[in-house]
């Protein structure tokens, strides 16, 4: 599979851990995060080739000729074409202040922006598929992709495959339902050649009881961090033994290290102004529920609040190192969560190393990934169809 837009590689990842998929290629516009994609896929056996910087400044055949020592730049060669163009274009998870006709304050979604050049890297990834046509085409975004101006983004990404040869199917898919303890919705297109099998979605493993068949319990935020060692002031390295806390959560086991403590476990005390507001808050609290003197003149919806243990993680974005920015705050103690446990959340086992000295950059990479464990579940289904 190629991984385009590929971030720290979280997508990549989660197929490559199935067995079914070999990482032969990934790029990103940040190099740093690349080195992080590289540095992890290495260790598990895979040796990707790079492409780092603006992918729009390489035709599409030039990308593809980058898999010429493999003998996969020829049509039809490659297995998967996976990739995440970035989504700032379609969020709408900002808000904005807006003053009504009776004079109340009141907070609004931004509108969509259609005029964002990043909605149309979309059609950049179109072309290099089109040039390759793989067997199985994959598209990750937020779910406002699937839903922005009528749904078409998604129609002319379906006509322009359908031209080409490809039945095309989409679906936004809710990351707790498949074992990940976080409530994060994605939309996903999956594509698949005419001459393949076609591809059928995954069914939820986790949540409550559908069409008569008992599921999994959703994974929740203790059993998903409560085992991790005390949090340090600075970052250790992997080194030393694991010091892991007793814990029965099977999640929590199949993410631990079988060799040394995890990297990116450092605490985070926020300043006095923002630690007096995370003291004031409960599980369940939102930004609105402060006192009147701690709050702020605009506030994202879940500010400053903390997670619940008994609950899976709100969304885990790339500002997940900022109280303000959501719902980042740890269950009972006084700091943010650490880089670690927001990893953990996103289902990174603790050997997945995240190569950077800048939290806010460890961040990005975190909250802009795809949580490997929902990756893993398409994997499977991609696997099969293309197996036939």
């Amino acid at each position: 599979m190629a991984d385009v837009f590929a971030g720290c590689g979280g997508l990549s990842h989660g197929f490559a851990r199935t067995g079914r998929f070999d990482v032969v290629l990934g790029t990103d516009i940040d190099g740093a995060a690349l080195e992080t994609f590289h540095h992890n896929h290495a260790k598990s056996g895979s040796n990707p080739i790079l492409v780092p910087g603006d992918i729009r400044e390489l035709e599409p055949e030039d990308l593809g000729a980058r898999l010429a020592p493999l003998g996969l730049d020829r049509e039809g060669e490659l297995d998967l074409l996976a990739g995440g163009p970035p989504c700032e274009g379609f969020s709408q998870n900002r808000r904005h202040e807006i003053v009504t006709e009776d004079g109340l304050k009141q907070f609004v979604r931004n509108p969509l922006d259609s005029t964002d050049p990043r909605n149309d890297l979309f059609r950049y990834f179109l072309d290099f598929g089109l040039v390759m046509r793989p067997k199985a085409i994959l598209i990750e975004n937020v779910p406002q992709m699937v839903t922005s101006h009528g749904g078409a983004t998604v129609a002319e990404i379906e006509r322009t495959l359908a031209r080409s040869g490809y039945r095309t199917s989409w679906r936004v898919l809710n990351a707790s339902h498949f074992g990940v303890p976080q409530a994060r919705r994605r939309a996903f297109v999956v594509a698949t050649r005419n001459d393949v099998h076609p591809f059928e979605w995954p069914s939820a493993s986790h949540g409550p009881a559908a069409d008569g068949e008992q599921l999994m319990p959703i994974v929740t935020v203790r059993e998903a961090i409560a085992d991790l060692p005390d949090a340090t002031e600075r970052e250790l390295g992997r080194r030393g033994t694991n010091h892991y806390r007793a814990t029965e959560s099977a999640y929590a086991w199949s993410m631990r290290s079988d060799t040394a403590t995890p990297m990116n476990h450092v605490r985070r005390i926020p300043g006095e102004r923002v630690l007096t507001r995370l003291r004031a808050m409960r599980p369940g609290m939102i930004s609105a529920d402060l006192p009147s003197h701690l709050q702020t003149k605009s506030a994202y919806y879940n500010s400053y609040g903390r997670l619940s243990w008994d609950q899976p993680a709100k969304t885990i974005t790339k500002s997940c190192n900022y109280l303000g920015s959501g719902c980042f705050g740890h269950p009972v103690e006084d700091r943010g969560i650490t880089m670690r446990e927001a990893a953990r959340l996103q289902s990174f086992e603790d050997d997945f190393d995240f190569l950077s000295k800048s939290e806010p950059h460890v961040a990005k990479m975190v909250g802009s990934a795809v949580p490997p464990v929902l990756a893993s579940a398409l994997a499977v289904q991609i696997a099969k169809a293309i197996d036939g």
